[in-house]
């Protein structure tokens, strides 16, 4: 089955969410080490997603 655009939002929106709940004065946990980096590179690929899904949908 291949994720739609919505579910990778959703995914990514909880995620972020995660990410966000850890006080920024209190050192990450260690598994939290690269994954802004991981969510950055997502959110690039999923803006080209919806890119292209809206440009079929809009043809």
């Amino acid at each position: 089955m291949e994720k739609t655009a919505l579910h990778r939002i959703v995914y990514y929106t909880k995620k972020v969410a995660e990410r966000s709940k850890v006080h920024p004065a209190h050192r990450l946990p260690r598994a939290y080490t690269y994954r802004n980096e991981r969510l950055q590179q997502y959110k690039k690929r999923l803006n080209e997603l919806c890119k292209v899904e809206r440009e079929q949908l809009y043809k």
